[in-house]
């Protein structure tokens, strides 16, 4: 997921990569910009997508089958949702073995799904009540290569969702916004010697509220400049308080299915 570098002036010495990265981000920006037609895209995170790593020139959201719609609690799933993203480089699959591990630490597949963020859409958050995110982040706060499209479709759909408002307000507004009846918990790796290091996942935090998520936790960074230990010392500590929360959920539900059988 490395971008190409066939324009970029290999004599630069200082952060050649974050550069050319800065600029292509320009670039694209520009460019959707152009195709949403006007100056609604974010462009200081900007609207991240394939385009920057690749050959891709932007692509469509709002299809018919990528429709976000608020989903009833009573049809969402009552697995637990994981996804993670990861980057490329030394500290790429961080992201990955700690969702991996508590996915198994809340009972495997069983009573929970583990996805890559690259394979879903905020469609797919409306379809559980709980959604735990584990990922990196690519330096200066921007979302890893995994996580490219899914920060995008997000960015987008916020904007509608905000622009649409009255539109969604029939009673209480918030409770029909998409992601109503659905909490997340993120916890972000990041690199702190980088400039704004925890701005994606505090911005992805930002924008699944807006969408009308809850926050199950408070979003959290853990910092690849600390030792492996307390690194896991810090995940294992939010890992804990999610399965804690869980064992709960799990009480309420058999209690609630015990009940509406003793009434039936």
């Amino acid at each position: 997921c490395q971008p190409l570098r066939n324009s970029v002036d290999m004599t630069r010495q200082f952060n050649t990569d974050e550069h050319y990265i800065r600029e292509l981000a320009d670039e694209v920006v520009n460019k959707r910009q152009r195709f949403l037609g006007g100056p609604l895209v974010h462009d200081t995170d900007g609207i991240w997508t394939k385009s920057v790593y690749g050959e891709c020139d932007g692509f469509s959201f709002g299809t018919e089958n990528d429709e976000l719609y608020r989903v009833p609690d009573e049809e969402k799933k009552e697995k637990a949702l994981i996804v993670y993203a990861s980057q490329n480089g030394t500290t790429g699959g961080t992201a990955k073995t700690f969702a991996k591990h508590l996915c198994k630490s809340l009972g495997g597949d069983t009573y929970c799904d583990l996805r890559n963020m690259s394979g879903i859409m905020a469609k797919d958050l409306a379809m559980y009540k709980r959604v735990y995110i584990v990922c990196n982040t690519s330096g200066l706060g921007r979302p890893p290569c995994d996580g490219e499209v899914f920060y995008s479709h997000v960015q987008l759909e916020a904007m509608r969702c905000q622009e649409n408002l009255e539109d969604l307000a029939i009673g209480d507004g918030d409770e029909e916004k998409p992601l109503a009846g659905t909490s997340v918990a993120i916890a972000v790796w990041v690199d702190s010697s980088s400039p704004d290091y925890a701005k994606f996942g505090l911005g992805l935090t930002e924008e699944l509220v807006s969408l009308g998520a809850s926050t199950a936790l408070k979003t959290i960074t853990v910092d690849e400049n600390i030792s492996k230990s307390e690194q896991k010392q810090t995940f294992k500590e939010w890992e804990n308080t999610i399965i804690e929360m869980e064992k709960a959920s799990g009480t309420r539900r058999r209690t609630s299915k015990t009940i509406a059988t003793s009434a039936a």
